[in-house]
């Protein structure tokens, strides 16, 4: 009974002292802990339903990882992702520049991301020399919206709504050739994500 009136009392004072130390070196105001956390990472769903060249619709959705630094306002992330489009995978790659209004709890911003997206299906059907199948050139997309963050004194969540420009041309190989066809689209990017 002694020892476990000892633990309980222990882990009483214990709980206190973390509860008063904390009031004396830990920063609760979430937007000025924020502030002193200089490198990012992120992950972010996005959905951009878009129209090509030739009047089709397109559905990309795209996971991404986001990692970078951030300086007052502004941030400069490095982007790797997979994002699935007409039933095939690609993988973009690209970097991000986010500039936020605000380090207050809520915190809009305006973000704009850049680079190139590889189709990943290209080199694994160039081996068998099979006819009738599709690959895809590397292609340059452009992202750039407003958003808004909801911050914590670790995390923030956040969506944005966004104009997509993804430059895509699709080759057809047949036992004859190539037909190549230009998908380029663009269309509304629907994101939510979550910073720590």
């Amino acid at each position: 009974m002694k020892r476990v009136f000892a633990i309980f009392a222990v882990g009483m004072f214990l709980s206190w002292f973390v509860k008063v130390s904390g009031q004396d070196f830990l920063i609760t105001d979430a937007p000025a802990f924020r502030l002193q956390k200089r490198l990012i990472e992120s992950v972010e769903l996005c959905a951009a339903p878009s129209h090509t060249n030739n009047d089709t619709i397109l559905k990309p959705v795209t996971f991404n990882i986001k990692g970078g630094y951030k300086f007052k306002y502004t941030s400069l992330s490095a982007i790797i992702g997979i994002e699935y489009l007409n039933g095939e995978n690609f993988i973009p790659l690209g970097v991000e520049v986010r500039q936020n209004f605000s380090n207050k709890k809520w915190v809009p911003f305006l973000y704009t991301q850049a680079g190139y997206s590889f189709h990943l299906k290209r080199n694994i059907h160039s081996r068998y020399y099979t006819a009738n199948y599709a690959q895809y050139e590397p292609s340059f997309y452009v992202r750039t919206g407003i958003g808004c963050g909801i911050a914590t004194t670790l995390s923030e969540f956040y969506v944005s709504l966004g104009y997509l420009y993804h430059q895509l041309e699709e080759i057809i190989v047949e036992q004859t050739g190539e037909i190549r066809t230009n998908l380029t689209m663009s269309g509304l990017a629907v994101t939510v994500g979550f910073v720590f």
